[in-house]
């Protein structure tokens, strides 16, 4: 019927015609060691006016000038959160930072959540308490509920623009 031979071509030039063969999309340790040494983008509110005390509720992507993004889930509402990028000037971040740079090619980093207590007011009352997640891949910090945030880090982040 068909020989070796034409077999052998027909399969080659199906290959070399670009038909059939796509690449493996990248996976989500993939992602992240990727964009482990790059400037990110990160989204932060859109301020309605410039005192800040109306806020529209919409969110924009930053340009690509953070090493962190911040995601703050509503201490009454897990249903809702607070992004932004982090000024690295802030805080010391180096213990962070280390969490996100251990290197194996299996594993990454994909959020750092942390519970913190400050005390604002006299030492006898009662202390204020806040998540904080920081994230460092383009956009990870999705300003919507704490469960939408986690689930959508599990994935390679959009190439896209959002």
């Amino acid at each position: 019927m068909f020989s070796r031979t034409t077999v052998l071509l027909s399969c080659l030039a199906i290959a070399t015609s670009g038909f059939g063969v796509r690449p493996l999309a990248k996976n989500t340790v993939q992602d992240a060691h990727e964009q482990l040494t790059k400037l990110i983008r990160c989204w932060e509110p859109i301020e309605e006016n410039i005192a800040g005390n109306h806020f529209s509720g919409e969110h924009r992507l930053s340009e690509p000038i953070y090493e962190l993004c911040s995601y703050m889930p509503d201490p009454k509402d897990f249903n809702k959160g607070y992004v932004n990028g982090v000024d690295m000037d802030s805080d010391d971040y180096t213990n962070v930072l280390s969490f996100f740079h251990i290197i194996h090619p299996r594993l990454a980093m994909l959020n750092v959540c942390l519970q913190e207590a400050y005390q604002f007011h006299a030492a006898g009352r009662p202390s204020q308490t806040a998540i904080r997640c920081l994230c460092k891949r383009d956009g990870c910090n999705l300003p919507k509920g704490l469960t939408a945030f986690l689930d959508f880090n599990k994935l390679p982040m959009p190439e896209s623009t959002f």
